[in-house]
């Protein structure tokens, strides 16, 4: 092939690799249509959600389950691509743990200490380390997929905050079902739930995405 032939071909050739950010948005919308399908058929909410929705505290679960998947979902964007600045996107993941300990200052104020154990301790701690991680697991794939799709310079990284993208959604789901609404409650267990999706995306990450 005569070179100049060759530039022309590769003028008329537009076509580009799709890029990792839409694959990820793509996997955001798959990964949180699938949660929503299980959840309705298998787990559903509450019974008494409608006296539920009343409640301040049932209302600030979700400020705290979709500040979690918003800043790592943000996070989840850059990484995929190497040389972008994520250092304000990660300062972000702090903005959860300051919407959960403001209210759990308030809880504590507001709560006689006879009743601080009995609140955090709450009823449904194994259906929440249960039915987190269970929900995360399609989520995870999808945005492990999604990032296999570009240049991730840390694995591991990457699939733990894929896991903790992955854990915010699932507990978002999680939390019209758990009638533990207090702020103590969710302090001790929805992390812990959290943290072992996160761990489990950076196992997975650092396998399945290294390059």
């Amino acid at each position: 092939m005569r070179t100049a032939s060759f530039i022309k071909l590769l003028v008329e050739d537009k076509r580009s690799p799709p890029s990792v950010r839409q694959d990820i948005k793509l996997a955001s919308v798959l990964a949180t249509a699938v949660t929503a399908i299980v959840f309705s058929c298998v787990i559903g909410v509450r019974p008494d959600i409608d006296a539920a929705v009343g409640s301040i505290r049932f209302l600030y679960k979700f400020v705290v389950t979709l500040a979690i998947a918003g800043t790592s979902g943000s996070l989840l964007y850059g990484i995929g691509q190497p040389g972008l600045p994520l250092r304000g996107k990660a300062w972000g993941l702090l903005v959860p743990v300051f919407l959960l300990a403001a209210a759990v200052v308030a809880e504590l104020h507001a709560v006689a200490p006879t009743q601080w154990e009995v609140r955090m301790i709450g009823h449904n701690s194994r259906l929440c380390l249960t039915i987190i991680p269970s929900l995360s697991v399609v989520p995870l794939a999808c945005f492990l997929l999604a990032l296999r799709g570009g240049a991730p310079t840390s694995p591991t990284c990457a699939g733990g905050v894929a896991g903790l993208v992955s854990a915010g959604i699932a507990a978002t789901f999680y939390a019209a079902n758990c009638n533990d609404d207090s702020p103590l409650f969710v302090m001790l267990w929805y992390p812990i739930a959290i943290a072992i999706v996160a761990a489990s995306g950076a196992l997975l990450g650092r396998y399945f995405l290294r390059w």
